[in-house]
């Protein structure tokens, strides 16, 4: 999954009911954020998450016919991790230079388990005019090389996962979860866990065989997937565990009928995610018990915003006036520059800078930076007065 902002910070559209439910675990992000600024506060870019790793690919399997799974082995294992963490990667295509974030889709490490090789994996779906994907799908075969970061991110499974769980996902927002699902599976969690995947169609729906053999094998485990069209109707695809149709209050209280009961772990396209996050507020589910990952950032508040300034680069001569359409980040790079960044929606941090002077405003988060030398996320950040960028 080609992974983006963690936690419902991009849903400014929302009704004003449910930004208020989801406060309440926004709020420990931002501490977290705020903590780490300060820990981090002495460099300028968050180097853990720069690709700097090489990592070749040992295997390739195609998981649908749109979606391979890319599997890597390093010389040294990697960081220890929990399931759900995301790498960024660093590749040469056409002459340039990608870089990419994309969630780990294998189980982490099991630390009792030393005859298992030491091989990760990432799970990309091929996107039209997608100049990464479309790359990987075509040319990254078995003996080549890509650089990669130390795992990290914070939409990850806990140590002590909660009783009963529901998986909640849609399209290529599966990868994290199933890395999740794998790693409770092999671990011999006795979780009462339910996973409910959307998909466009039933020829589309990642890890299929491998959830069903899941869902077999483990009597905690039960999975149900729900599409839009029916390619295939075979009874092996048409069995109770097959439904037709996007997420409705209806079906999830269906499916679901507990729900109330379970941890949540919510990952998908941002239309699946408002549309998900707007039932759970119709049903009155407590906002405590949802845990997030959007991986298609809005920013479009950014021309709501309408904010134009004077932005001044430390490596440029001269000024700029900033757009009202455009962060920090895509202004550095129109003027000539080259920063580093990988997700570019605020997750991977490899773009973090100082700000000398000036107040910009974080588009995830809408909170503001007054001080001098704060660190931002030019990625997701605009210039609202005069502002000086180390860049």
């Amino acid at each position: 999954m080609d992974t983006t902002i963690n936690i419902s910070k991009a849903f400014n559209a929302l009704p004003e009911t449910i930004n208020r439910n989801l406060k309440s675990f926004i709020s420990p992000l931002k501490t977290f954020i705020k903590s780490d600024d300060k820990n981090l506060s002495k460099q300028a870019t968050n180097n853990a998450a720069l690709p700097h790793l090489t990592a070749t690919l040992t295997r390739v399997k195609l998981e649908t016919h749109d979606t391979k799974s890319y599997f890597f082995q390093i010389e040294k294992p990697l960081n220890e991790y929990k399931a759900g963490a995301h790498i960024n990667i660093a590749f040469d295509a056409n002459g340039k230079t990608i870089n990419r974030t994309y969630t780990l889709s294998s189980s982490p490490e099991l630390g009792f388990n030393t005859t298992a090789p030491k091989e990760f994996s990432i799970t990309v779906k091929r996107v039209n005019e997608g100049l990464a994907s479309n790359w990987l799908f075509e040319n990254l075969i078995e003996g080549k090389q890509i650089s990669v970061s130390q795992p990290q991110g914070s939409f990850v499974l806990p140590y002590q996962p909660a009783g009963k769980l529901l998986m909640l996902s849609a399209g290529s927002g599966i990868t994290p979860l199933m890395s999740m699902l794998r790693y409770l599976a092999q671990t011999g969690n006795r979780s009462n866990i339910i996973f409910l995947h959307y998909a466009q169609s039933d020829d589309d729906i990642i890890f299929h065989d491998e959830l069903k053999q899941l869902s077999t094998e483990k009597e905690n485990i039960t999975t149900y997937f729900s599409v839009e069209k029916i390619n295939n109707t075979s009874i092996a695809r048409l069995s109770n565990d097959t439904h037709q149709g996007r997420i409705s209050k209806n079906q999830l209280s269906a499916i679901v009928p507990d729900v109330h009961e379970r941890e949540i772990y919510l990952c998908g396209p941002q239309p699946f995610m408002k549309a998900t996050v707007e039932i759970l507020d119709q049903v009155k589910f407590k906002p405590s018990q949802l845990h997030l990952e959007n991986f298609t950032a809005d920013l479009s508040a950014a021309t709501q915003l309408g904010y134009s300034a004077k932005l001044s680069f430390s490596s440029l001569a001269e000024s700029i006036q900033s757009s009202p359409s455009r962060t920090i980040l895509e202004e550095a790079e129109a003027a000539g520059l080259k920063p580093a960044s990988a997700c570019r929606t605020g997750i991977c941090r490899s773009c973090r800078c100082k700000k000398t002077s000036g107040t910009t405003v974080n588009l995830m988060t809408g909170e503001e930076s007054n001080g001098e030398g704060d660190y931002i996320l030019p990625c997701v950040s605009v210039a609202k007065t005069a502002t000086t960028i180390e860049l």
